[in-house]
């Protein structure tokens, strides 16, 4: 039976044929970059559920902020993740993550690690919920909690945005666009593929629908394959059917 699409569906679809339209790209990759480093350098408001006297990871303005920089850097590059290049630009997109209180740095690959076991928190309903809201990432060491950032550089660095996880990234994304009457992601069905026990999800994500969100955006961007990226600047991922992330996840 031939599936009847939505008058909504019908303009989706148009709007992916029409790759390239410079509403729903960012023409070039140029003016992406100055996009990601031209902005004041301001954080936005806090994702997610968190202590109100909780340390957040500032760059700007904080004490010893290059040399932290750099040796989290280099921990990146020993570990082997972190530290992404966006293809085309000089940009890079680099943790900034700390604990205030004994000054360990916590690599890329730790501060995911934790994020897919975080310590249990009561005041989540459950192991799900807090995957998706809890954006705290808490100091073994001295048992202190901080919030992680990005820092975007070009050479040196030029903003920052909230650090999120890949399931923080969905549900913020998901959010924001039901807030602009757009149902994305997970929140369409047929947008999740499923395979045995596998699923994966299509990248139905216009990016110039979060122009106002620089965090949403830099996230998005730092967790997909560099060789999809430029398809997420030009607007084309929807067209080509690129899968979030590109990783498939294990039910």
């Amino acid at each position: 039976m031939t599936e009847i699409l939505s008058q909504f569906e019908i303009d989706q679809l148009l709007t992916a044929i029409n790759a390239g339209d410079t509403e729903k790209s960012f023409d070039s990759i140029e003016n992406f970059e100055k996009y990601l480093i031209e902005r004041k350098n301001k954080i936005e408001k806090i994702y997610g559920i968190f202590n109100k006297d909780i340390s957040v990871c500032t760059f700007f303005g904080s004490r010893n902020s290059e040399n932290i920089l750099e040796d989290i850097k280099q921990k990146n590059l020993e570990q082997g993740s972190g530290n992404i290049k966006i293809p085309n630009t000089e940009i890079m997109l680099i943790n900034y993550s700390f604990c205030h209180k004994c000054r360990t740095i916590f690599s890329f690959k730790e501060i995911s690690d934790y994020y897919k076991n975080p310590r249990p928190d009561q005041r989540f309903r459950n192991r799900a919920y807090q995957f998706r809201e809890d954006t705290r990432i808490f100091c073994y060491n001295c048992n202190t909690y901080f919030i992680p950032s990005l820092v975007v550089a070009d050479g040196s660095p030029k903003n920052e945005v909230q650090l999120l996880c890949r399931a923080q990234t969905i549900d913020a994304i998901e959010k924001f666009l039901l807030q602009k009457n757009i149902r994305a992601l997970t929140k369409k069905r047929k947008n999740i593929i499923q395979i045995g026990n596998q699923r994966a999800i299509k990248n139905d994500v216009y990016l110039k629908d979060l122009e106002e969100k620089p965090t949403l955006i830099t996230n998005m961007v730092q967790y997909t394959p560099l060789k999809y990226i430029m398809n997420l600047v030009d607007g084309t991922n929807v067209e080509k059917g690129d899968l979030l992330f590109n990783e498939w996840i294990v039910k």
